[in-house]
């Protein structure tokens, strides 16, 4: 993954670490392991990206624009 774009994607949407667990099931640590480049699992990455309106491709770095990307 893409060491910054968690964070670089919740901070533009203006979420911190707590809102964005609020919005999911993950739980605030989680997401702090997962910004500092911890392996993110599949369930977890499924829930931020609908949380933050973005593909996986994106939020893991496969790709740079996902502006017209279909979210997983």
């Amino acid at each position: 993954m893409s060491k910054n774009r968690l964070r670089e994607i919740r901070e533009k949407k203006g979420l911190s670490q707590s809102e964005l667990s609020r919005r999911t099931t993950v739980n605030q640590q989680q997401i702090s392991r997962y910004e500092k480049d911890t392996d993110m699992k599949e369930r977890d990455i499924r829930e931020i990206c609908k949380a933050l309106e973005v593909s996986a491709d994106y939020l893991l770095g496969l790709i740079d624009d996902d502006n017209d990307k279909e979210k997983d």
